[in-house]
This record gives structure tokens, C-alpha cells and sequence, in this order.
């Protein structure tokens, strides 16, 4: 009985650590978010089942025919005399010869490029969670430091309302002030409402279940330098885009050779056994080939259909290396403009910002300074907090744009990190 009391009170306590475990914010890295979404995410089972039905009309398509039996049976008579009659035909349809290879050909450019589709969706996929990533941690971030500038406008509202003698001009301050709070307020519930969104699209990737969490970013401090030229040779020769319409133009080409090839109909063989009892037992056994002979269609218009498609896919072609080069000029020159802002606000500045607020505070207080320009340092510290966050963000989504467009999966990691 007298251990129960500290059973009781070991029960309550684990209780109470259960408890605040459940409802403790989680902690992720980008990394296990985006392996989260690479394991659960629909599309990218949804792309791997796309690669298995191809595949599968690939066996289809180039399977053997079926061969076809035929037989009779029947009475014969001759004069007076009457005997039986029958046979047994076995047809066996073949493809003319070069077309089994051609149709394999089709299907392994089909299947490639169905392949590229699903790496391309892992590259959208790691990049969405990269971005949502910094967006929802930054948005924390920002709600943090205008919590952080209520407070401090709050306490400064409480000094000056708590002077004796409120003069007009001390009144007209106060009312900025409060003011100030308010706008402060609603920026609040604006930063609270995209953190909610920024959620919702996060979960809809990772598919967590989790009421909130926390993501865990570092800050770019160092970013690589990119040479245009070189990207542009990577992004014309590497790009997912790219290889996927070089592999539906190789179709193509391999769907007009097969179409050209179709003018030569397929052809069978054929056994036969006959057997005739009327009035001597006899029997025959034959082979041949039928061949359909093409005269009134030799598949022109097929021909020609698959020449125009071969004809589009090249022209796309041509477009996409132009609008991979464009897309890496503007991405490039976005690129460089952030890394260039990088050294006017890096992230380091962020406690110099927080002593600079402390002094303002302290100096207020003492009268040192005035309202004014405890405002205008107050609101100078955000913009320049709201660059630094920007800064960080644009890196990061122009170094995974670029990341994507030269297919470098190494680098897109390198920011997961």
C-alpha cells in the first residue's frame, strides 16, 4: 500500500509527458518532407502506372498471333459407292518481316519518354516542397517578428499613456501608436491565412497528418555562380524537356518507317491433311502461304499522317531548345540580381537589426530620440527583414528552377539539406 501513492504519481506523469508529445509542434527537414512526398504522393504512382501500361501494350502489341484451325467432315459419293471425307487446316498469321522490330523500337521511344515524365514529376515534386518549405518557415518567421513589434509598440503605449501630463502633440503620438499596433494586428491574421494555405499544399504533397508542424531551413549565405553559357549548353543537351520531345521525334521517325513498312501486308502459312475413303483410302498433306496483295490500298495515307506528326514533334523540338534558353536567360538574370541582394542584406544582419530595436527602446524611453524616428528605425528593421526573407526565398527558388532545367537532382538536393 505504500508504493501506490508513487504508482499513482508515476501514471499521472507519463500521462502528462504523452500528452505534451502529442500535441508538440513536429520538427521536419526538407529532406524528409520531400521523401515523404516522393513515397505517398499520387502523381508520381499515378506516372510509375502510366510506365507499367506501357509495357504492357508494348508485350501487346508485339506478342505472336494466334494461329487458326479449321477443319471439315463430310460424306462423298461416287456412282453407287459412298465414303467419307475430312481434313484439318492449321494457319499460323505472321508479321512481314522488319515490322516486330519497328513496333519494339516505337514502344521503347513510348516508354522512355514515359520514364523522363516520371523523373520530371520527382523534380516538380522536390521543388514544390522545397518552396513551400521556405515559404511556410520564412511566414513563421515574419509572424514571429511583427508579434515581436506589437509587443514593443504595446509596452511603448503603455509608457506614454502613462504620463501625467498628455499634451496635444503626446496625444497625436499616442494615436500613431495604437495606430501602428493595429495595422500590425492585421498583418497578423494576413500572415496566419497563407501560413494556412502554405499548410494545406504542404500536406497535400508530403500527405502528413499532422495539426501543425516545423520546417527547418538554412539560410543561403554562399550561393553558387552560374555561367549563362554553360547552363544553356547543359539546359539544351540535359533538359528533361528536351530529351522527352527528342524521344517522341525518334517515335515518329520510327512510326513512318513502320508505316512504310505496312505497305507489305502480313502474311500466313498454312498445313493442311485431307483424307477420302470412297472407294480407295486416300490422304494428301500440303503447305502454303497466302499473302494479301496490295493493290488497291498501300497505305499511303498512313504514311503520310505519320510524315506530318514526324514534322510537328520536330518543330517542337526546335521551340523547346528555344524556350529552354530563354527560360535560363530569365532565370539566370533573376538568379544573379538576388545574389547580388544577398551581400546588401545577408542573414547575419538579422541580430544587428534586434540590438539596433533594443537601443531604440532603451533611448526612447529616456527621451534621447522621438517618436519619429523610433518609427522610422522600427519600419527601416522590417523592410529590411522582409528583403532578407525575400532574398532567401528568390534564391531558392531560382537555384531550384535552374536545378531542374539542367536536370542536376544533386544540386536541387543541396538546398534540402
Amino acid at each position: 500500500m505504500q508504493k501506490l501513492p508513487t504508482i499513482i504519481f508515476l501514471v499521472i506523469l507519463c500521462i502528462v509527458i504523452i500528452n505534451h508529445s502529442l500535441h508538440a509542434q513536429a520538427q521536419y527537414s526538407i529532406q524528409q518532407l520531400i521523401d515523404s512526398a516522393l513515397h505517398s504522393f499520387e502523381l508520381l504512382k499515378a506516372q510509375q502506372a502510366k510506365i507499367d501500361e506501357v509495357d504492357a501494350f508494348h508485350k501487346y502489341a508485339t506478342q505472336w498471333k494466334n494461329p487458326e484451325l479449321s477443319t471439315y467432315i463430310g460424306n462423298k459419293s461416287i456412282d453407287s459407292q459412298k465414303g467419307r471425307v475430312a481434313g484439318i487446316a492449321v494457319t499460323q498469321p505472321l508479321y512481314f518481316p522488319g515490322k516486330l522490330s519497328l513496333i519494339d523500337e516505337v514502344y521503347r521511344y513510348k516508354k522512355n519518354y514515359e520514364v523522363l515524365s516520371y523523373e520530371e514529376m520527382k523534380y516538380f515534386i522536390a521543388t514544390s516542397v522545397i518552396n513551400l518549405s521556405y515559404d511556410y518557415a520564412i511566414s513563421q518567421l515574419r509572424s514571429l517578428h511583427i508579434n515581436s513589434r506589437i509587443k514593443r509598440l504595446n509596452i511603448l503605449n503603455t509608457y506614454m499613456t502613462a504620463r501625467p501630463v498628455v499634451s496635444p502633440q503626446k496625444k497625436v503620438e499616442i494615436a500613431i501608436v495604437k495606430n501602428s499596433i493595429r495595422m500590425l494586428q492585421s498583418e497578423i491574421h494576413r500572415i496566419k491565412a497563407d501560413q494556412a494555405v502554405t499548410f494545406a499544399r504542404l500536406t497535400l504533397y508530403t500527405q502528413l497528418d499532422v495539426p501543425e508542424m516545423k520546417v527547418a531551413i538554412k539560410w543561403i549565405e554562399n550561393p553558387p555562380v552560374f555561367n549563362i553559357n554553360d547552363v544553356i549548353v547543359r539546359g539544351k543537351s540535359e533538359s528533361l524537356m528536351v530529351k522527352k520531345q527528342k524521344e517522341l521525334l525518334m517515335a515518329s521517325l520510327k512510326e513512318i518507317s513502320l508505316a512504310q513498312k505496312n505497305r507489305y501486308p502480313d502474311f500466313s502459312i498454312l498445313f493442311s491433311y485431307d483424307y477420302e475413303k470412297v472407294t480407295e483410302k486416300e490422304q494428301s498433306i500440303s503447305g502454303g502461304i497466302s499473302i494479301p496483295i496490295p493493290i488497291y490500298n498501300q497505305n499511303q495515307n498512313a504514311v503520310d499522317i505519320m510524315q506530318s506528326k514526324a514534322k510537328q514533334e520536330e518543330l517542337y523540338a526546335q521551340y523547346v531548345e528555344k524556350m529552354i534558353e530563354s527560360d535560363i536567360r530569365t532565370t539566370v538574370a533573376h538568379y544573379d540580381y538576388y545574389r547580388n541582394l544577398l551581400q546588401l542584406f545577408p542573414p547575419s544582419m538579422e541580430d544587428e537589426l534586434e540590438q539596433s530595436m533594443y537601443y531604440a527602446d532603451d533611448q526612447f524611453q529616456k527621451g534621447t530620440i522621438t517618436l519619429q524616428s523610433y518609427l522610422e528605425l522600427d519600419v527601416q528593421v522590417h523592410e529590411t527583414l522582409e528583403h532578407i526573407y525575400t532574398t532567401q526565398k528568390e534564391l531558392v527558388r531560382n537555384m531550384a528552377a535552374i536545378a531542374t532545367i539542367i536536370n542536376d537532382y544533386n544540386l536541387l538536393m543541396e538546398i534540402a539539406q
